[in-house]
């Protein structure tokens, strides 16, 4: 898994909430087919999320991200803060984090408004 950098710490604005949301996402084009991809959102914030998958997405891939469950919302995080259930996000970076079983990515996102 990636770790954070004291760098990276100074360059958020907003806190993670941490989470184990079961996601499905695709690219946003105009063309070609391809099929959906299943995920698991780790953390979120109110600018974006951090989720993992089994497929790469290239840095500055559009998703369509789609929450298919959420275990629930912690008390503390206000709900202007809650996870987005449907939104578009743009691949911020993503990482290979292979173990012995299976290769998957995990991908930082920005929503986009």
């Amino acid at each position: 898994m990636k770790t954070t950098s004291k760098k990276e710490k100074t360059r958020r604005t907003t806190l993670r909430n941490h989470t184990r949301a079961h996601i499905i996402c695709k690219p946003y084009t105009s063309g070609g087919i391809f099929r959906k991809v299943e995920g698991v959102m780790r953390n979120f914030s109110r600018n974006g999320s951090y989720i993992e998958t089994s497929h790469p997405f290239k840095s500055g891939t559009i998703l369509i991200l789609r929450m298919e469950q959420y275990p629930s919302v912690p008390a503390s995080v206000d709900s202007d803060q809650w996870p987005r259930s449907f939104c578009l996000a743009e691949v911020k970076w993503q990482q290979a984090m292979g173990d012995k079983e299976t290769t998957r990515y995990g991908m930082g996102v920005r929503y986009l408004d």
